[in-house]
């Protein structure tokens, strides 16, 4: 075995790092922290490993300093002989200094025990230490558990829209040009319809739906039936594509209870409540409380479903040009979410989309309309005023699919392309 993990290590080092497009992301190199990479199946954690790496290099750390063993190479059979990794790496470079030399262990919780590894190697080897993990056993408040006060996590979610720009190599700053106009134009339609998991930028439109049903597959058997041990798998499928065709709207664990006894399924609300909570430790699906001083009124309320990708819709085969709006809504969460999880709705009388809560900017109150006309502009201005009142000192924003006209609008409100404050 001893061999087989020189000839990994090695192997590695003899070959350039992959090619990769930079992310956005910015992970510390040198924290005396054990750094957890966590995110959504496919989201490019690997990916953002090398983008470390290739950093490291850049500030003259030599190739041999890095350790990199992914645990889901299938010639590793450790058997819980984990000193082997270290055994192997210094047979190979006996000069090196440990403590300087920086360890990436990629989908880690294939490895038995790891917890107990990672703390030790911590705590004896080195302080630079860098985990991935999928979410199907590797979950932020797990690893805050298991680390015990070691790790800080971070996440790497599908691309904002920047980055797929990037991806496709457009040029986010010319937005002059009228080609580049119509390039980014096209390409937030995209985004709209398809969303940002790295893979899908070069593939055809016409396979996307399988690929994404491919990632809802695995996260359903692997994150969700195989890790919580789910034995209704039907139940948890109608869970699952009733919540996704819900997003942007409430949603109640009453209804869903009378829709499956409805169904003749004998289930308890109970069991809902806990497979629903299972549904959104994943990644795929995320909800967003309504805002009240008091914590148990927020708890006890109804949420609003979204989705961490708008690519999601496409599995549950929701129609693109049902309601344009839900999309254009569901991708503002999307990009929100990816700076904060301090995100509510209010709902009073008159309802506003979004109240945000940056840990270190000015709040931010939020409408989403698709075109703001005479029809619905009182109502999104409504909702954006009764939110001004909650939130002093806010910032306050009509997002617009389109803003092909000019709108009256009040002094303290300002209206904006979403495409332009996704740029921002």
């Amino acid at each position: 075995m001893k061999n087989v993990l020189k000839r990994i290590i090695k192997d590695f080092h003899n070959r350039p790092l992959p090619d990769f497009k930079p992310r956005h992301a910015d992970v510390p190199l040198n924290l005396d922290k054990i750094i957890t990479i966590v995110g959504p199946r496919r989201a490019g954690k690997t990916y953002y490993l090398y983008q470390l790496m290739a950093e490291l290099e850049r500030q003259s750390v030599v190739p041999n300093q890095i350790l990199y063993v992914n645990f889901e190479d299938e010639r590793l059979e450790l058997e819980g002989r984990h000193d082997l990794i270290i055994e192997a790496y210094l047979e190979l470079y006996p000069e090196l200094d440990l403590s300087l030399s920086y360890f990436f262990f990629d989908e880690i919780q294939e490895l038995d025990q790891w917890e107990k590894f990672v703390r030790r190697m911590f705590d004896t080897v080195t302080k630079n230490i860098f985990l991935t993990g999928s979410n199907a056993r590797l979950l932020s408040r797990e690893i805050a558990t298991s680390l015990r006060g070691r790790s800080l996590s971070f996440e790497i979610m599908p691309l904002s829209f920047k980055e797929f720009l990037s991806f496709k190599d457009i040029d986010e700053q010319d937005i002059y040009s009228t080609r580049n106009i119509s390039l980014i134009q096209n390409a937030l339609e995209e985004y709209l319809l398809w969303g940002g998991y790295p893979e899908l930028v070069g593939i055809e439109d016409r396979f996307k739906p399988q690929v994404l049903q491919e990632y809802f597959n695995v996260m359903l058997y692997r994150d969700l039936v195989e890790r919580y041990t789910i034995r209704d798998v039907s139940v948890l499928k109608y869970l699952i594509k009733r919540l996704i065709a819900s997003f942007t709207k409430e949603f109640s664990v009453n209804k869903l209870y009378n829709e499956l006894r409805s169904r003749g399924i004998s289930i308890s609300k109970d069991r809902i409540y806990r497979i629903v909570d299972q549904i959104f430790s994943i990644y795929m699906l995320a909800y967003v409380e309504k805002h009240d001083p008091s914590v148990t009124k927020r708890e006890m309320s109804n949420k609003k479903i979204y989705l961490y990708d708008n690519g999601f819709a496409a599995v549950t085969q929701y129609s693109f040009f049902e309601d344009r709006g839900k999309l254009l809504e569901n991708l503002v969460f999307a990009s929100l979410r990816a700076q904060t999880d301090e995100i509510y709705f209010l709902k009073n009388g008159w309802e506003c989309d979004f109240l945000v809560f940056p840990s270190t900017k000015q709040p931010l109150v939020i409408q989403v309309t698709e075109r703001p006309d005479s029809d619905n502009l009182n109502r999104e201005i409504k909702g954006l005023e009764m939110a001004r009142k909650r939130v002093l000192n806010c910032k306050c924003l009509l997002l617009a699919g389109e803003v092909d006209q000019a709108v009256d609008l009040p002094d303290w409100c300002n209206v904006m392309p979403i495409s332009t404050w996704l740029l921002e």
